[in-house]
């Protein structure tokens, strides 16, 4: 009888998932701008899951004396390659 490898499904606290999202806010940091603004900030945090995907919301902004621009999207991330998609 043959064994099926299964493909590693990724939780929530990895290493690996951490790393996915920490890149992907510094892509987003670099693509919007932010990074070089006093006050801009990227923020990804998980907020649910299931089998496939974990869910997460993208806030991204400038919060500083004289701004307060806050920008919401979410985003999906699949549990077995880490691959992100809208």
């Amino acid at each position: 009888m043959k064994h099926i490898k299964k493909e590693k499904l990724y939780e929530m606290g990895s290493k690996e998932v951490k790393k996915a999202l920490n890149n992907f806010e510094l892509e987003t940091e670099l693509t919007t701008g932010v990074r070089k603004i006093c006050g801009g900030f990227v923020v990804a945090k998980i907020f649910d899951f299931d089998d496939e995907y974990f869910d997460f919301e993208l806030r991204w902004g400038i919060q500083n004396d004289c701004e307060d621009i806050v920008h919401t999207e979410q985003w999906k991330m699949n549990r077995r390659t880490l691959e992100i998609t809208d």
